[in-house]
Parts: structure tokens; C-alpha cells; sequence
């Protein structure tokens, strides 16, 4: 059985153009939709997962840092434990919070 690796691409998602520590060049990340939560001790992380698009490896993106468990709505966390795309993709269209995180964004043409 022959294994296939396919690329998910978001039509209404940017890209961020960041400089991959792998290629050692400015590339194009994709979105993966999948979220990272990392508990320590009394407060957690959470990123939204990128790709780079020549050799796959990954990029945080920061949403949350250091915050306490209960400063996050219960609804909320569960939408990141559940890696919902529809919250994936409004975090990957702030803008703002892109740039906070050193990325350029890049619309695809249509």
C-alpha cells in the first residue's frame, strides 16, 4: 500500500513568509490547523502549528503565554483541545497578532 503525503491549503488563510532555522531561508509557512497547549505548573501555553512549505518543519505561532488556566473560558479551551479549524483560521487572520509573532503575512493570489 503506497503511502501519500497531501498538503491542506485554507483558501481564505495567508501564509506568513518567516526565515525557516532548517532551509536557512525566508520561506512561506502554511497553516496546519492543529493547536499545541502545553500545561506548566499554573499556567499554560497555546500556539496554532504552521509548516514550512519546502521541508515541513514547524513554527509556533503564540496565542497565549503563560496565562493562568482560569483566565480562558472553558468553551474556548476545549476549541483548542479540539483543534477547530474555524477558531484556527481567526487566528490566523489577526493580523496583528501575526506581526507580534515576526510574521508577514501573504495573501495568495485568487
Amino acid at each position: 500500500m503506497k503511502k501519500r503525503k497531501n498538503a491542506v491549503r485554507y483558501p481564505d488563510v495567508p501564509s506568513v513568509i518567516r526565515r525557516c532555522r532548517k532551509c536557512s531561508v525566508k520561506t512561506e509557512y502554511d497553516m496546519s490547523g492543529l493547536f499545541r497547549i502545553n500545561a506548566n505548573k499554573k499556567s499554560l501555553d497555546v500556539w496554532l502549528i504552521y509548516r514550512c512549505s519546502i521541508c515541513d518543519s514547524t513554527w509556533n505561532f503564540s496565542i497565549y503565554t503563560r496565562i493562568s488556566p482560569q483566565a480562558i473560558e472553558p468553551e474556548l479551551l476545549d476549541r483548542f483541545h479540539e483543534n477547530d479549524l474555524d477558531l484556527a483560521v481567526q487566528y490566523a487572520t489577526d493580523t496583528a497578532l501575526l506581526k507580534r509573532n515576526g510574521a508577514i503575512t501573504k495573501y495568495r493570489n485568487r
